[in-house]
């Protein structure tokens, strides 16, 4: 997959996210993860898949 500079980082081109709590998301609602895994071997939905690639962001923060 071809990759594409997103504010300073890089991003799969083509790959698009909303999840804003994962990692790999970037404002533009692109993809920063050096590939992206769907999973759900007997997916027949959409909804029945997910993104196996998925980091939460690290929420904690020292005051």
């Amino acid at each position: 997959m071809d990759k594409k500079n997103c504010g300073g980082r890089e991003c799969l081109s083509g790959v698009h996210c909303c999840v804003e709590n994962c990692v790999h998301h970037t404002m533009g609602n692109e993809c920063t993860a050096e590939h992206i895994s769907v999973k759900s071997e007997d997916a027949s939905t959409k909804a029945e898949t997910f993104c196996g690639t998925f980091a939460p962001v690290d929420t904690w923060q020292i005051v």
